[in-house]
């Protein structure tokens, strides 16, 4: 990977009844359009920071820390989450918010997690976004929500639960981020990330404690609970939405599952919607280069077509 990163950007905060939602920023203030990035479950916006940084030259951009994730401080509380409404309602603070200080619809990009908030947010306030670029959004079919309320209703293990398993079982404490690195490097989830992404997520992903300790700003138990919070229904999102978009997922253990690319084309017969041979769920760390290309493309369609 080859990938230029710009000006670093600022740290800001958009107050909230319950606390305050934390986000970059990359703005020189000279009215570029407006692009908000949503990160995938367990990450935050830092993560992508080589993702996103090439794209400052040409849009003003916020990078949210989703509720219970980095430097956000919403309530986050495992035992009562459900559904990623709650990111959806977020998002729309933000687009609201971002669509005031600049006075111009937004394009809202998101990975896995934040692909799925996007596609809510965009579906319930089209008159705040200009358009979608997703990357690998979580979007499954009725029958894997089913069984997801049928297993916690059985309180059962293994089968859809089995990546919530696993966060729980994550180490969140590590005597430094050097070592949380060298833990994770080449390794699990991890195994085809480059390693400046996976010293991103980790500055980004955890707090410093007094003794030198870094610790895991998403709690495994969190990220636990979003794996099983899928009282969402993405089809009716889907049904109710008026934007144009974009769509790549990976050619390996997409999340992006039939029939939703065929359900977004039909949303958007312009959509440029397409899977990224020899890429897995993580293919922004894994191709990031094809994700810059796929978000200039996307601008441009929309300024040829005057939107």
């Amino acid at each position: 990977m080859n990938v230029a990163v710009n000006a670093a950007p600022a740290r800001r905060e958009l107050p909230r009844p319950d606390g305050a939602i934390s986000f970059l920023e990359w703005d020189d203030g000279t009215g570029k359009p407006p692009l908000h990035f949503a990160h995938a479950n367990g990450f935050s916006g830092g993560t992508y920071r080589r993702l996103l940084g090439p794209l400052a030259n040409e849009f003003h951009i916020r990078a949210w820390d989703a509720r219970g994730h980095g430097a956000t401080t919403l309530t986050a509380d495992p035992a009562t989450h459900r559904n990623w409404y709650v990111y959806r309602d977020d998002l729309i603070a933000m687009a609201e918010d971002f669509h005031a200080a600049t006075g111009q619809k937004i394009i809202l990009m998101g990975h896995s997690m934040g692909g799925a908030a996007s596609v809510m947010a965009a579906s319930e306030r089209p008159d705040l976004v200009r358009g979608l670029v997703l990357v690998d959004p979580v979007m499954t079919p009725p029958m894997f929500r089913y069984m997801m309320t049928l297993y916690r209703w059985l309180g059962r293990k293994g089968g859809p639960m089995s990546l919530a398993d696993g966060a729980e079982r994550r180490r969140a404490i590590f005597e430094s981020r050097e070592v949380a690195v060298e833990r994770y490097f080449g390794r699990g989830a991890f195994r085809t990330w480059p390693r400046e992404f996976l010293e991103d997520y980790i500055e980004s992903g955890t707090s410093l404690r007094d003794n030198g300790e870094a610790e895991l700003l998403c709690a495994p138990e969190w990220e636990a609970a979003n794996f099983r919070a899928h009282g969402h229904n993405m089809n009716r999102a889907v049904a109710k939405l008026y934007v144009p978009l974009a769509l790549l997922y990976a050619e390996h253990g997409s999340t992006c599952r039939a029939p939703f690319p065929t359900l977004l084309r039909a949303r958007d017969r312009k959509a440029h919607i397409a899977m990224v041979p020899g890429a897995t769920h993580f293919l922004p760390m894994e191709f990031p280069q094809i994700v810059i290309d796929e978000v200039r493309a996307f601008a441009a369609r929309l300024e040829a077509e005057g939107r």
